[in-house]
């Protein structure tokens, strides 16, 4: 059962237990969408997105410590926050061609790297990041971009495991195994007949890491990508949104996070395989956290910009004694005017559950997890 807090207090013996227990806190973000200025020398942003950005930068950095208010369950944002999963579309100008774009999107992607880092101390912020590619990075993950995220993806602190491909990774915070898979889950490298995207062979990555890294220990999984999974059948196939769910159904997922829409401020909704809903009684909770930074001029009005909704998330495993009282606790903090002004949203409390003995994965039979391969093949046309 989940719990949107908007106004009521928490009471005090929900404030005890979260303290009681290990806390495990990190930040989940998407589409800053870094946009340069239109031109072959690009010396800045579109100043729009120079505001989102910088100002969402600079709160990020600040982040840790900032007082909760109690009517979100009080207390303070934990100082020791294990880092960032931003969900895509870090720039906003890798989906197009001639020009001056390929200059835009260099410039768009250095500041991207200026800024968020990679390990926590080589940016401007002070946490790890763990990005995955959006269609403004490449639709068919074969940019630039995508490349150097495969090359991060090979010194990135604490990855675990990573696809064959080198685009694809996982890793542990505490009990919590995370795994992020690009644009979609998908079957196969390259994009199929009468689709949109490449999956570059999600699917395939998802099953083995799940299989090696998580198989019947019962650990707490949250799976993070770009596509809103109740995206058109063209952008994410029908096949492998029915082959995600197989995939996932027997293991304790406690959440997805994906971007793309923007849709502000940030919401939540649930699947159970067969439908999206925010009244849905039970399934999987998917996480939209909004844009963080996708503001530009309107190009039909150059004296006010579009896109000044933002937000993103905090979140907090709570691993208490035994199995029932365990909790993942996901608030929002969002702005209505490009980030010169914020504040807390939402919270959502969600009970979980994390298993005691959570140090060693327990692997699936081979048999087992070649026959759960097997039952997902890739369809390529």
């Amino acid at each position: 059962m989940d719990t949107p807090i908007f106004s009521i207090a928490f009471t005090s013996l929900f404030t005890i237990s979260a303290i009681a227990g290990e806390r495990y806190s990190f930040l989940v973000a998407g589409d800053p969408q870094y946009l340069a200025e239109k031109s072959h020398s690009p010396t800045g942003l579109d100043p729009y997105s120079e505001a989102a950005n910088s100002r969402a930068i600079h709160i990020l950095s600040e982040f840790s410590g900032r007082p909760i208010p109690r009517k979100h369950g009080g207390g303070k944002v934990s100082p020791k926050i294990l880092g960032l999963i931003n969900t895509g579309d870090l720039i906003d100008s890798a989906d197009k061609a001639g020009g001056s774009f390929p200059a835009m999107q260099e410039f768009e992607w250095e500041r991207f790297k200026s800024d968020y880092g990679l390990t926590g101390r080589d940016g401007k912020i002070p946490f790890p990041v763990y990005e995955v590619h959006g269609n403004h990075d490449g639709p068919q993950g074969d940019t630039f971009i995508v490349k150097e995220i495969i090359e991060r993806n090979a010194t990135r602190p604490g990855v675990m495991n990573r696809s064959e491909n080198g685009l694809h990774y996982s890793w542990d915070w505490g009990p919590l195994h995370c795994v992020n898979i690009g644009m979609f889950a998908g079957a196969g490298e390259e994009r199929r007949k009468d689709h949109h995207y490449a999956p570059r062979a999600s699917m395939e990555f998802l099953h083995s890491d799940l299989a090696e890294h998580v198989g019947t220990s019962g650990r707490p999984i949250v799976i993070s990508f770009h596509l809103h999974p109740n995206c058109p059948e063209y952008d994410w196939p029908t096949e492998d949104l029915e082959s995600f769910w197989n995939a996932i159904e027997s293991y304790n997922v406690i959440a997805l996070f994906h971007g793309h829409t923007h849709g502000s401020p940030p919401s939540k909704i649930l699947w159970d395989g067969k439908e999206f809903s925010g009244s849905l009684t039970g399934g999987i909770h998917v996480f939209n956290p909004d844009d963080i930074g996708a503001a530009k001029t309107d190009h039909r009005n150059p004296d006010r910009g579009v896109g000044l909704l933002h937000g993103f998330l905090y979140i907090e495993l709570i691993d208490n004694d035994g199995i029932d009282d365990d909790e993942l606790i996901v608030r929002s903090y969002a702005t209505r005017d490009n980030w010169e002004t914020h504040d807390w949203h939402t919270t959502w409390r969600i009970s979980i559950e994390v298993p005691d003995q959570h140090d060693e994965p327990h692997p699936l039979p081979a048999a087992e997890a070649e026959g759960a391969a097997d039952q997902h093949p890739a369809r390529c046309e």
